[in-house]
């Protein structure tokens, strides 16, 4: 099956894993040399259209390309990395966490 870009711009992009909607593929990776495609952008589905992410699907990742969607199978997205502490500045790698605040004063102590 041969596709065109512009043909494969216009598809909604859906992960088989659990069925989210990833967005519209907008960009196209490929060798040099060997011309292979190597993978695909596709634009991110969640917020407004300045605040989206491109997500990066590799060709192995591609299950089917239809008539009006492809078929993707990218699994679980690596969670977020953890936000730092409130301090602003991130912790080592082995470091222990910091101790937790020192507790409330109960009611009593202050009659």
């Amino acid at each position: 099956m041969e596709v065109n870009f512009s043909e494969l711009k216009q598809k909604d992009v859906i992960n088989v894993a659990d069925g989210k909607h990833l967005g519209k593929v907008c960009n196209v990776a490929f060798t040099y040399p060997e011309w292979k495609v190597t993978g695909f952008s596709v634009t991110g589905s969640k917020g407004f259209k300045l605040t989206r992410q491109e997500v990066y699907l590799p060709v192995k990742c591609v299950v089917k390309i239809g008539e009006d969607v492809v078929l993707v199978n990218f699994g679980e997205q690596p969670a977020p990395p953890p936000k730092p502490p409130q301090g602003g500045r991130p912790l080592p790698p082995n470091c222990p966490p910091p101790p937790p605040p020192a507790s409330r004063r109960s009611f009593e102590e202050y009659e």
